[in-house]
Order: structure tokens, then sequence, then C-alpha cells
């Protein structure tokens, strides 16, 4: 008897200890986006809406205020390349908030309980990427600088990596480089490359210019591993590579901020970035060292903006580029429509045609070019890059390779499914150096 009441006793206890390992389970804190993604999948009760809402306040605690959409998303990779993104706004309860996307997506918010705040989480597959507004009953709001996010994973090539017996040209940091003619006030990073197989004694080395050259020579995809393969294994020539960042006029004092001139460089369609290469920056590398006088010897390669100057350069200037590489080149019109001349008695004064001109018309220009520069160009671009009120970089580009391929010009056109970053410039850069030097189409 006293066997059997000590067995029912255990058997009890057992069976309590597993209930509660069960329901601490399942009211265990989501850890993850894709915790909290199950939860809201599940119906809706309000402890899963209480654990979603822990989670995303716990996250967006510093922010002041959640109801204006400007706030970042939550981002969570995943082993194949994609991941999840989780989204958190502040609005009426009741309200209908919904997430629009281009290519026509949309995302219905779900509200956590009457808290007044709504989430939502979707998994994105590798290549993939969203420029997003949030809609709260029927009025969408501004957006913000963080309402674009993408997943892209790419392979380095053999070429990309470092190579044993592969002798290692050297990179070094230059002094910071001001400027006093064409950027007064602009002080910036650069940096020089000299592979290994350089000789004073030699035939002059090549050149190769990068736009914001701090993100080419260092990280992922090294510009200067890539030169350091190819050049041993002669798949292309001795060359020298600058790296320049975009330059910045310095604070004015303590706590103010400084002014970046990037976009006044890179997005200004004139020959004066490729001016101050030549008059200002690159004779101080040719005082050091032996480069080709050859404008067919000179490449110029970009990102984005980078990406449309350095076509900019090379346009402008076939005197000294003549080799152009733009990776998601923005070949876009970033002028606000106050810029644009106003039609006075149905008449543009001649003098305000110019300055207007921006990266979006390079297409009407090479088709109208008679005859056509003498160029050489690789463009690079994805499908799912941006598309906003400047214009749709990937139909852009595809303008740029029709507008090149009706004219006559030798180009190469390597399209995928990227978002707007570099990297997939950088996983092809070795393909993209070894056909820019290759002779002839």
């Amino acid at each position: 008897m006293r066997l059997s009441v000590f067995r029912a006793t255990v058997q009890t206890a057992s069976l309590s200890v597993m209930l509660l390992f069960i329901i601490n389970c399942a009211s265990a804190a989501p850890q993850n986006l894709e915790d909290v993604s199950k939860l809201l999948k599940e119906p809706a009760n309000q402890a899963n809406q209480k654990q979603v809402l822990d989670f995303f306040q716990k996250r967006f605690q510093k922010e002041k205020d959640l109801s204006l959409g400007t706030h970042r998303y939550l981002l969570e990779k995943t082993d194949d390349g994609g991941g999840y993104a989780g989204w958190f706004l502040k609005a009426d309860p009741g309200a209908e908030v919904i997430i629009y996307a281009e290519k026509g997506r949309q995302w219905p918010m779900i509200a956590l309980g009457d808290s007044g705040y709504f989430a939502r989480v979707e998994r994105f597959p590798n290549f993939s990427a969203a420029h997003y507004r949030y809609s709260v009953n029927g009025r969408r709001l501004p957006v913000g600088q963080f309402n674009r996010f993408g997943f892209e994973s790419y392979e380095w090539k053999p070429e990309s990596l470092r190579q044993a017996g592969v002798p290692q040209g050297k990179l070094t940091q230059m002094p910071a480089f001001k400027s006093t003619r064409q950027y007064p006030g602009t002080v910036r990073d650069w940096w020089v490359y000299v592979p290994a197989q350089y000789s004073e004694s030699g035939d002059p080395a090549k050149l190769i210019v990068f736009t914001d050259g701090g993100g080419y020579c260092h990280g992922d995809g090294n510009a200067t591993i890539v030169l350091d393969n190819l050049i041993h294994a002669k798949k292309i020539p001795v060359s020298i590579a600058v790296f320049i960042n975009p330059g910045v006029i310095p604070a004015a004092s303590k706590g103010k901020q400084e002014i970046r001139n990037r976009s006044n460089e890179y997005d200004t369609c004139t020959a004066q970035y490729a001016t101050f290469l030549d008059e200002e920056m690159l004779p101080v590398v040719r005082q050091q060292y032996r480069i080709s006088e050859k404008p067919e010897d000179h490449v110029i390669c970009g990102a984005s903006s980078g990406g449309s100057c350095a076509f900019t350069a090379a346009w402008h200037r076939t005197d000294l580029f003549q080799k152009v590489i733009s990776f998601v080149g923005s070949f876009c019109d970033f002028r606000g429509i106050d810029d644009y001349p106003s039609r006075k008695k149905n008449t543009i004064p001649l003098d305000q045609f110019g300055p207007w001109k921006t990266a979006h018309d390079y297409p009407g220009l090479i088709r109208k070019e008679e005859p056509p520069k003498p160029l050489k160009v690789f463009l690079q671009d994805g499908d799912n890059d941006l598309d906003n009120k400047l214009g749709n970089w990937f139909l852009n580009n595809e303008r740029m390779a029709a507008a090149l391929a009706y004219s006559g010009y030798d180009y190469w056109f390597v399209t995928g499914h990227g978002i707007h970053s570099s990297r997939h410039g950088k996983a092809v850069l070795p393909e993209a150096l070894v056909w820019i030097w290759a002779e002839g189409k």
C-alpha cells in the first residue's frame, strides 16, 4: 500500500514538472525575429501580443517618436543569405496600418492588442530588397533615410582571396589631402597601391582610380588582393591604384557637424572632378611613380554616385580616362523640381540649359554624340536596385547599356538580382578588370 502511494506521488510530481516545463516553453520570451514571426502567425491572444510588444519595445526603447515612421527596421540574416525584417509603429488603436513597398508589395501590420502599437515580420530570400513606406488609415508617411534594406550574399572568386605564393603589393595611406583649387576647404583620405612587379626601370604602370576608395582597399573583396592575383597571373598589366574618398569640410567649431562634399563632387555632371584629379591629386602620384600618360591606360571605377562620377570623368575628359567601371551607377536625376528652368513666354533662355544636365541625361547624350567617344565601359546592376523619386536605378542602367549598344561602344553590362550596394560589383571585380584591359571588343 505504501509503495503504491509512493509511486502515485512520484508520477504526480513528474507530471507536474512536465506540465510546468511545457508551460514555460510556451511562454518563453521570443529571442529573435523568427520567434516573433511565429507568434504573429498564431491566432491572436494576449500572451503572444504582450511578448511581441515587449520584444519590440526593448529594441526601440531609445526612439523618441515611433509614430513618424522614420526609425530603422530590425534585420536578422539567415544562413541562406536572406533574412527576417521586423517593423514596429505607433498609431491610434484600431487604425489600419500597412507597409507599402515597390513592385506592388504590401504587408498589413498586426495590432498588438489595444496598445496602439503595430508589428510585422517578413522573411526575405537572398537577393531581395524593400524600399518601403508606412500607411496609416490611407495616409502614407514620409520616407525616412532608413526606409530601405536588402539582402544579398555572394561567393568570392579565387582572385578575390589571398593566394599562397602571390607577391603582395604595398598599400600606403597618404597624408590627408587638402584641395585648394577645385574643392577649396575640403579634406579627404586616400591611399596608393603599388604592385610588387612595379619597377622604375620597367614600362610605365597603368593607372586605376577608385572613387569612395576606402571601401575598396579594405574589407571583403579588397581590390588590392584582386590586383595582386591578376597582375601575378599576367591577366592584367602592372597597374598602380589610387583609392580616393570624397572630400569633407571639417566642422567649423566644436559641436558642429562636418559637411560631406560627396554629392557635389560625384553627382555634378561636369569635368570638375576629373580636373581635380588631373591637376591636384594625380600629380602627387606621378611625382613618385612612372605612370603611362596615355588615357587608354587609365581606368576610373566606382559604385553608386561614384559609378556615375566615373562615367562623368571619362565622358568629359577622354584625354584623361578612356576606361570606366561602374557598379550600381546612379544614372538618375538628382535635381529638385525647383532646379529646372521655367518656361517664360514659351522660351527657355539658352544660358539655363547646361546646368540642368544630370546623370539621367547620359543615355540621350550617348546616342547623339557623333562620332562616339573613345570609351570602354563596364556596367553592373541588379534588378533589386533603388526605385524612388530620383529614378529607377536598374532601368537607368539598362538605358545606359542600350545607348552604348546603339552607338557602337565597347561595353559589357552584367546584371543580377542584387540591391543598391557594391557587394555584387566587388564580387565581379576580377572579371571586370580582366575585360576592361582586354584588347578589342
